[in-house]
């Protein structure tokens, strides 16, 4: 295991655990990497809001003539959780139910609750959902490759005519997503379907072919470089994937945008176009921030642990330099508690230490745990009313916490 990797730092940070007990492929987060989940899930559903997206809740799980509709039983079944429940009185039938696997289905459920004219489109549907895939025990690593994972899912239902402009929005989101996360290190590739490989894909090779067309003349406008794949479509229309490498060198698909021609068709969805007829619409599959935890595994990477402070777990760690300053590193702790950022979670992340370690040694924990802000309060900072601060980069000197924290909350807001 190379030093770098997400899984032996998730440990030294106390992120997440594994266990054979529990399962592979089903990490547990602890409170400081559910912290972080939180932090990326609160910073897309604000921006997506912000972006135009509704928000659904659906069920994890549905009978599986859900999946007939859509094809996944068709296509996708070996990566499908089934299983049965219990038959009612009545019939003495067990219903087959499914663990979803992805929200489309049920977000297209949803469309078609009512009639729909072209003036409401486009409709834009997202969820921070919980998926399953039954994951091969060999594909299986840390928090990149799991069997449960949370996806910053969406469904944009649209004319033909809108589908460019929404696709661009798409990827303008996510490139600000990734800006935002600081990753830069990715590439794209535009996934193709294999017109051989009659058992992973819907049959119909017009389609294929115009939506393939359709994208790629998408990608060359945009001016996009990437990296073209065949057999690496999804089994319902061509993908945009944004690729990433781990430290041991191997290829990740981190997010994900895929123009969808037949799940239109398959659930009967339409819209009244201003002519007064009946017509079908276009759908873009996509991820902005892909599964919090695959995301989360390349940040830990990416970072080493030692997060920008917006993404930090703990952002501030309060040490007094002994047990005679205590009460006063607890008020400081308290004014932080109360003043907090606006964003992303409300208030600063801070901890104490308390305890009756010396100086070094508690500044020598706390180095360790990455935290980007130690605020050193003794006897003279509690006479000046000040706190003593460091960061990553070094001492910074003495200053009043009211200037610390104004410096704090710029940075957390402009994420750097």
């Amino acid at each position: 295991m190379q030093q770098s990797d997400h899984i032996k730092l998730g440990k030294e940070l106390d992120l997440f655990v594994q266990s054979d007990v529990v399962g592979r492929g089903l990490p547990l987060l602890t409170p400081k990497g559910a912290t972080l989940k939180r932090i990326l899930r609160r910073f897309i559903e604000d921006e997506e809001i912000k972006r135009g997206y509704e928000y659904t809740d659906t069920p994890v799980m549905a009978k599986s003539e859900l999946y007939k509709i859509s094809g996944h039983l068709e296509h996708y079944k070996d990566s499908m959780f089934i299983f049965g429940v219990r038959p009612s009185t009545n019939s003495g039938q067990a219903e087959e139910m499914v663990l979803r696997p992805m929200t489309c289905p049920h977000q297209f459920i949803i469309y078609k609750s009512r009639r729909r004219s072209y003036r409401e489109l486009p409709i834009k549907y997202a969820e921070i959902a919980s998926l399953f895939r039954n994951e091969q025990t060999g594909e299986m690593h840390g928090l990149i490759r799991i069997r449960q994972f949370t996806l910053a899912d969406a469904h944009i239902i649209c004319m033909p005519d809108q589908l460019e402009k929404e696709f661009e929005n798409v990827v303008d989101l996510i490139q600000y997503v990734m800006k935002c996360l600081g990753l830069t290190d990715y590439w794209y590739r535009f996934s193709k379907w294999d017109p051989k490989n009659k058992e992973k894909y819907i049959d119909n090779p017009k389609s294929w072919d115009e939506s393939q067309k359709a994208m790629k003349k998408i990608l060359d406008k945009m001016k996009l470089k990437y990296d073209e794949a065949e057999n690496e479509a999804a089994f319902y229309g061509p993908k945009l994937d944004i690729q990433m490498k781990n430290v041991f060198g191997k290829e990740d698909t981190i997010f994900t945008v895929q123009i969808d021609f037949a799940l239109p068709e398959r659930f009967d969805m339409w819209y009244e176009g201003a002519d007064g007829k009946k017509h079908r619409p276009m759908v873009i599959h996509r991820s902005s921030i892909g599964a919090l935890e695959r995301t989360m595994a390349m940040l830990i990477e990416h970072y080493q642990g030692a997060f920008p402070v917006w993404l930090s777990p703990v952002q501030i760690k309060v040490v007094p330099v002994s047990e005679k300053s205590n009460t006063y590193g607890n008020k400081i702790l308290e004014k932080l508690n109360e003043t907090g950022p606006c964003l992303p979670a409300g208030r600063f992340r801070c901890e104490i230490d308390s305890s009756n370690e010396t100086l070094s040694k508690k500044i020598l924990n706390v180095q360790k745990e990455k935290i980007p802000y130690i605020l050193v309060v003794g006897e003279k900072e509690e006479k000046d009313r000040l706190v003593a601060v460091r960061s990553r980069v070094g001492d910074e000197g003495q200053m009043k916490l009211e200037e610390f924290i104004e410096k704090i909350q710029k940075e957390i807001s402009d994420k750097k």
